[in-house]
């Protein structure tokens, strides 16, 4: 598995919404929203993240429970 850099989501490399390489290495992504995110600025997503870094990171990969219902907004059309 494979984390979204942006929203911090688990991600299947074999069924992610789509990819994009950075200086070499290959990011996977959840959503085409996640990618062109990135995309702006990587270097932001690719810090390391302080306390509320790691907390979004851990709600993401929690499940929708955590979300209280709502979907994440990398996930709304």
């Amino acid at each position: 598995m494979a984390k979204d850099p942006v929203c911090g989501m688990e991600v299947d490399p074999k069924k992610a919404a789509t990819n994009t390489e950075y200086k070499g290495l290959t990011y996977y992504f959840c959503s085409e929203a996640c990618k062109e995110t990135f995309s702006k600025n990587p270097e932001k997503y690719l810090k390391k993240k302080g306390r509320w870094g790691r907390f979004l990171e851990k709600m993401a990969s929690t499940g929708q429970e955590e979300f209280k219902g709502q979907t994440p907004s990398c996930h709304k059309k």
